[in-house]
């Protein structure tokens, strides 16, 4: 007598994104059964991962199959079996992408993902039971290390901004103990209210985050965004590019409240940013140059007229030879100055074509930066003296 199948309930299903050094990236979907599935029977072509993009769905490359039972990104040990099914996706193709930029508005914008996961056939889970086919379409999200970042908002009535931002507190915190501060200025293109795209589309404030730094360099993460119609500096609003605005004084004041509030080392607070977060970080460290133990600012710019004030502060500069939105000359006037006044610079500049070489726009000098282990060990050996 054949053996009586009962079929489970279709799983549930979680878009799973992490950022990569391009950006957010669509790396993985994740299956939640009623039982427990032996991925060990199984193999790729079982299922079909499409997104939709302009309409129409585009299929996604599986690269693995594999179960356990907490949905993280790695197969249970010794078992390959779990409740989770875990179909991971190949990061490069560019249907993984979570988003676009618009030239026209000099903004980037999130994409509504959504997704069809596809069971082609039957499958059996470890007791025995029926799975039947199934096809489902999620937009349910889970976005690896941005989800540990909470998400704020800091009003500053004295100036009339408020900022969106978000901030990362370190785990297993101990409260006799006082932790790092890394403060993060995005570009231009994240600005907006969403309080997502900022951390989202490049690694500068995440890489702080990630388990392996954070191992190694326990500390808090500030990511303030600036709104669409302000600036860190007046570079987008025909002033001065190198003039801060009431929105980056506001996260001067943003940066003393969470000292306040937090175990943070005031010795050891850092800051970092990139393109208009470039001209940001310069413009805040010469208006506050107490606040400061070091930062890494990324193809940006300064009045080199003011570089005295933070001559004592070390600065890490990068910039590319050969980008074509920041000139390269913006970087080198400040650093021509510093060191003429004795400043404390190094300075590392990409020769032409080096950023094409590693597959980026020779504006992206940010990428290779946040994800060199020298850099941030440099980072965190500052303190103010």
């Amino acid at each position: 007598m054949s053996e009586v199948l009962t079929p489970y309930n279709i799983p549930r299903a979680t878009i799973v994104t992490r950022v990569m050094p391009e950006g957010e990236r669509v790396v993985a979907v994740v299956l939640e059964y009623d039982a427990e599935i032996n991925a060990g029977n199984l193999n790729l072509n079982m299922f079909s991962v499409k997104t939709k993009l302009e309409g129409k769905f585009v299929e996604r490359s599986i690269k693995k199959v594999y179960a356990n039972n907490n949905g993280e990104l790695l197969p249970a040990p010794f078992t390959n079996q779990g409740r989770f099914l875990v179909l991971e996706l190949n990061p490069k193709e560019p249907s993984a992408v979570t988003a676009t930029f618009d030239p026209q508005r000099f903004l980037s914008k999130r994409l509504k993902l959504e997704y069809e996961i596809e069971q082609k056939v039957s499958i059996k889970s470890v007791d025995g039971k029926e799975i039947m086919p199934f096809s489902l379409i999620t937009s349910e999200e889970r976005h690896l290390i941005i989800d540990e970042f909470k998400a704020l908002i800091y009003e500053d009535k004295d100036l009339g901004v408020i900022l969106p931002y978000r901030f990362y507190v370190p785990k297993n915190i101990d409260k006799n103990k006082k932790y790092p501060l890394v403060v993060f200025l995005h570009g231009a293109g994240e600005r907006g209210n969403d309080n997502f795209l900022h951390i989202a589309w490049y690694r500068g404030a995440v890489t702080f985050a990630e388990p392996g730094q954070q191992a190694e360099h326990p500390c808090f993460v500030l990511a303030p965004q600036c709104p669409a119609d302000s600036s860190w500096t007046e570079l987008l609003m025909r002033g001065n590019p190198f003039k801060p605005t009431k929105t980056l004084l506001a996260v001067a004041n943003l940066i003393r409240k969470i000292i306040s509030e937090e175990n943070i080392d005031s010795n050891r607070i850092y800051l970092t940013g990139l393109s208009m977060g470039g001209f940001g970080t310069f413009a805040l460290l010469i208006e506050h140059p107490e606040l400061f133990a070091g930062a890494i600012p990324i193809c940006g710019g300064a009045d080199i007229n003011n570089l005295e004030r933070i001559r004592d502060i070390p600065l890490w500069i990068f910039h590319a030879e050969d980008d074509n939105l920041v000139s390269v000359e913006f970087s080198r006037s400040v650093v021509r100055r510093l060191v003429e006044i004795g400043g404390k610079v190094k300075y590392t500049e990409f020769l032409w074509g080096e950023m094409e070489r590693m597959g980026y726009h020779p504006h992206a000098s940010w990428i290779p930066v946040y994800d060199n282990e020298e850099v941030i060990d440099w980072l965190f050996e500052q303190r103010k003296r």
